[in-house]
């Protein structure tokens, strides 16, 4: 398994933050190469909740089916995949510090099929993919385009 933590400092209230994180079909609005993600489970996002997020990576398309694990409001929001070609778990808590929210998120995965031969190149893209996301997400909220 890889693993790593990204931390971002947004300057924008706990409440907001999280009002636009756990807004998946917003994720493509922040997240490079992803087209579409959505609940595919009926009712509300809670834990337990069927989620599906399509894009491409590196020149190849993807659906990654995922479920959420985690939902506590203003504090944490974490999905897992279940199938697709990475095995990835990420878990997103925020806290209020000075000046707006800390975000962290907290990333542990594993490459399948075509993308396991790349796996160490993979892990470096794949942070620095998740690095440009959480940058597009406060460059958005501190800019109140979202």
């Amino acid at each position: 398994m890889n693993e790593f933590t990204i931390v971002t400092v947004i300057g924008r209230p706990v409440d907001e933050v999280f009002a636009v994180i756990q807004d998946v079909a917003k994720t493509p609005v922040w997240t490079p190469g992803l087209s579409e993600a959505r609940i595919t489970s009926d009712g509300p996002l809670e834990p337990g909740s069927a989620l599906l997020y399509q894009g491409t990576f590196l020149g190849r398309a993807y659906a990654s089916p995922a479920v959420c694990t985690a939902l506590t409001e203003n504090k944490q929001f974490a999905t897992k995949s279940t199938s697709g070609p990475f095995h990835i778990e990420i878990d997103t808590t925020l806290e209020p510090v000075d000046g707006g929210t800390q975000v962290t998120s907290f990333y542990r995965g594993e490459s399948r099929g075509f993308f396991k031969v790349a796996e160490p190149i993979l892990v470096r893209l794949t942070r620095k993919h998740f690095e440009t996301a959480a940058e597009n997400l406060r460059t958005l909220l501190e800019d109140q385009a979202i």
